[in-house]
């Protein structure tokens, strides 16, 4: 199995790296809730537009956005 962003070997859907960084993405993701009430799908927007960001999460959070698990997550999880 291939990585979908970088084509590098893969036991799941990201190679090492990308998975590590979807890893941190969605584990951001639990802080930025918290402290702003914002949905998965706003969340990923949000990690593109900051400068800051890396490049590995930004590719991830691409990848996530495009996908119809990215858009699900942003509508089935409600804000607290």
């Amino acid at each position: 199995m291939k990585c979908e962003i970088c084509g590098r070997r893969a036991e799941s859907r990201f190679c090492e790296l990308h998975k590590k960084a979807e890893e941190n993405l969605r584990e951001k993701y639990k802080e930025w809730k918290k402290a702003m009430n914002i949905c998965w799908e706003e969340y990923l927007r949000e990690v593109l537009k900051n400068p800051m960001t890396g490049l590995w999460v930004k590719e991830v959070a691409r990848v996530l956005l495009a996908s119809p698990e990215g858009k699900e997550a942003s509508s089935t999880q409600k804000k607290v």
